[in-house]
């Protein structure tokens, strides 16, 4: 017994034991393939180069009944395509639907690796698939990761879905959605009123008719990246068919964030106007701006707005360790602000320090100068809690 347990080796010195280095970290991505729900379904993920190219497949994996998958990439690192196919039921007819493999959804991510951006999150659905679309040109052009990223941000600001891969969509019941974050209510609702349009589209088979309004809407997205807008026919088709969504009914925050579906989100910069005595910084500072009609805000329903609604510009942002804290009151048409900056930075000078992004209805033109600052709401304080005079907050 001894001898054998002399020859088991273990940590420390030199000789003996298993000397196989351990394997490397692994890169793994998750996320939901969602046209309804897929399941039974595939979700295959494959490489593409540093100059765009589509590469071998990395791993190919079944969805779960909720339409989730998990798929390991090794030791990959760089930009991917996901494809899905499978059976969904369709949200608008309430028909089991099969989605080719020959013509799968796709979906687009400029990076992930095994470090920072493992385990990322990457959904396939028809809004991933526009994108896809819109980048390669229905697959005839190399993707590389500055087209896929401006690609997937333009189809998430006009269809009001703030990450279209890292948020997943659930299933469109209410049970389900109740217990889902606002923008996954969001998400789901604009892809049954995909479905739901669908159902106006000539075609032998649903398929046909999804894959027209899947090219319609694309050409709808390539139009905005220069008009600013989608056509007003897009956008009305849309809006009717959000309305006409139940679900809609139950979850009125959700449907009034993806209400502004067609139009190209608009921004301001906030600067802080006026001489500061000397030796002083701003280390707090709140206000309350007044919005035009015709101008909404993503919010939640309790009013606070999304993180990507007033956000502090980088040079700003390094001075404070939380992010701002804004109320939009949609009947009054103003948002109130406060934001708090690290006493242990430097603080906060005048110039510009903070964005606002704003949808605007597809009828509806304004500018900065509709916009205005409340009278007297501006306060600043110094590092002391104290009232700093002779400044205020200038919008343009």
């Amino acid at each position: 017994m001894l001898t054998g347990l002399a020859g088991c080796g273990g940590g420390g010195g030199g000789g003996g034991g298993d000397t196989t280095p351990p394997p490397g970290p692994t890169t793994v991505i998750k996320g939901t393939a969602s046209k309804g729900i897929i399941y039974p379904g595939t979700v295959s993920v494959y490489s593409i180069g540093t100059d765009g190219a589509k590469g071998g497949l990395l791993n190919s994996t079944a969805t779960e009944i909720d339409g989730t998958y998990s798929a390991t990439l090794g030791s990959y690192s760089g930009a991917i395509q996901v494809e899905a196919s499978g059976t969904y039921t369709d949200e608008a007819t309430g028909q089991t639907v099969t989605i080719d493999p020959a013509r799968p959804l796709h979906a687009l991510v400029e990076r992930v690796d095994n470090s920072t951006t493992n385990n990322r999150v990457v959904s396939v659905t028809p809004l991933t698939e526009i994108a896809w679309r819109k980048a390669s040109v229905n697959g005839t052009v190399a993707t590389p990761p500055a087209t896929i990223v401006s690609s997937n941000t333009l189809v998430e600001d006009l269809f009001k879905v703030r990450d279209i891969t890292g948020i997943e969509p659930v299933r469109p019941d209410t049970a389900t959605m109740a217990s889902a974050s606002q923008e996954s209510q969001a998400y789901t609702l604009t892809l049954a009123s995909i479905s739901q349009m669908a159902t106006t589209r000539t075609g032998a088979t649903h398929t046909e008719r999804l894959d027209a309004v899947l090219n319609t809407m694309t050409t709808e997205v390539e139009h905005a990246e220069t008009s600013g807008s989608m056509s007003t026919t897009a956008t009305t088709d849309f809006s009717n068919a959000l309305n006409t969504v139940s679900l809609g009914d139950d979850f009125p925050s959700a449907r009034d964030q993806v209400s502004g579906t067609g139009k190209i989100s608009q921004k301001l910069t906030l600067t802080i106007s006026g001489t500061l005595p000397a030796g002083t910084k701003i280390f707090a500072i709140q206000g309350s701006i007044a919005l035009p009609a015709g101008v909404t805000l993503r919010s939640d329903s309790e009013g606070e707005t999304m993180s990507e609604v007033l956000y502090l510009l980088e040079a700003t942002k390094e001075l404070s360790s939380v992010d701002p804290v804004a109320n939009y009151l949609a009947p009054q048409q103003q948002l109130d602000f406060s934001m708090q900056f690290d006493p242990s930075k430097t603080g906060l000078g005048t110039g510009d320090f903070a964005v606002l992004k704003y949808d605007v209805a597809a009828s509806t033109t304004v500018t900065a100068a509709d916009f205005s600052i409340i009278a007297d709401s501006v306060s600043a304080k110094d590092i002391n809690g104290a009232t700093i005079g002779g400044v205020t907050a200038t919008l343009r």
